[in-house]
């Protein structure tokens, strides 16, 4: 079904493996099996939460980076037609937000790296765990782009305009402390206990997620 995603259900609790390792990119053919994923799997499943993880030591490098430039220098080779990128920014954006869209709770459980769009991945999410020695943030701009999935809207209204400004422009990765005092992520464990974690906190939140935390 799946060739570089892994979707398994365990004591009604849904789980979506990014599953290419060692890094986890989200290349191509991850961005359809997501999108296929959102759009005709995952509502129709009998699940009361679903926890996002990757698969080994890290979360996800994020987007495949030649990918992103051989999309961009193939519009602009179009009389500087840019229209192929910004559908494909466009789709990637929305159907990482519609996770936003779900009636029941989220749940990132982050190790190792989290970069790009992965980091933004994590950000649509309704609860970020990460182990202890994470690794996050938005790097595009010290390779000449901008983070495209959802970073430069909902980063801001977490952390503030000045702030979100500075960790997208400086493309700094920064700790899961650092993440945590700035209210991006809600927990901090150790690496080995995040699914763990995560398991538990995506049951307590499932409880009342829907009469609750959607109606704020």
């Amino acid at each position: 079904m799946f060739r570089v995603l892994h979707w398994y259900i365990q004591d009604k609790i849904g789980f979506l493996e990014l599953s290419n390792p060692p890094s986890n990119p989200m290349d191509p053919t991850f961005f359809e099996e997501f999108y296929w994923w959102r759009t005709e799997i995952v509502e129709k499943e009998d699940v009361e939460a679903i926890i996002i993880h990757g698969k080994g030591r890290h979360f996800s490098s994020g987007a495949v980076l030649n990918d992103l430039l051989g999309i961009i220098s193939r519009s602009h080779t179009r009389d500087g037609d840019i229209d192929k990128i910004s559908k494909f920014l466009n789709k990637n954006s929305k159907i990482f937000y519609s996770l936003k869209e779900l009636n029941i709770p989220v749940i990132a459980a982050v190790r190792g790296v989290c970069l790009g769009s992965a980091f933004e991945l994590a950000l649509c999410s309704d609860y970020i765990i990460c182990g202890e020695k994470a690794v996050l943030g938005l790097p595009e701009t010290t390779f000449g782009l901008i983070p495209g999935c959802t970073g430069t809207y909902i980063l801001p209204k977490l952390v503030g305009k000045s702030l979100a400004i500075e960790l997208i422009l400086t493309g700094d990765t920064f700790t899961p402390v650092q993440a945590k005092e700035w209210d991006i992520v809600q927990e901090i464990v150790p690496t080995k206990q995040v699914l763990e974690e995560a398991t538990i906190v995506a049951k307590k939140l499932s409880k009342n997620f829907n009469k609750v935390f959607k109606s704020i």
